[in-house]
């Protein structure tokens, strides 16, 4: 089964800031890049939709993954609708949980 992907709306915002944190000291190039690898990661949870950790503490049926070397993508699963719901991707150390608390 193939599920769909719903960014939160703050998503598109987290990648803006992940290129201009990333260009600022590698260059635009380097930066576009990785946010570029990010979405295709997330793109490939349409086919693999249950990786992750499970972190229901934060939020019930969150799950949290490693992408792109120093990004994690948060995100649930609805397997009555087939979706996949990204809530936020964060970079280089930044609070993702709270970032999760905040947009749920």
């Amino acid at each position: 089964m193939i599920y769909r992907i719903i960014n939160h709306p703050l998503v598109e915002s987290d990648l803006f800031d992940i290129t201009d944190m990333v260009s600022s000291y590698a260059g635009l190039t380097i930066g576009k890049s990785k946010t570029s690898e990010i979405t295709r990661f997330i793109s490939n949870l349409s086919s693999f939709p249950k990786i992750g950790s499970i972190r229901s503490d934060i939020l019930p049926g969150l799950r949290a993954i490693p992408a792109a070397e120093k990004a994690v993508v948060c995100f649930t699963v609805d397997d009555a609708s087939l979706t996949v719901f990204i809530i936020c991707i964060s970079y280089a150390g930044s609070d993702w949980a709270s970032r999760v608390k905040e947009r749920s």
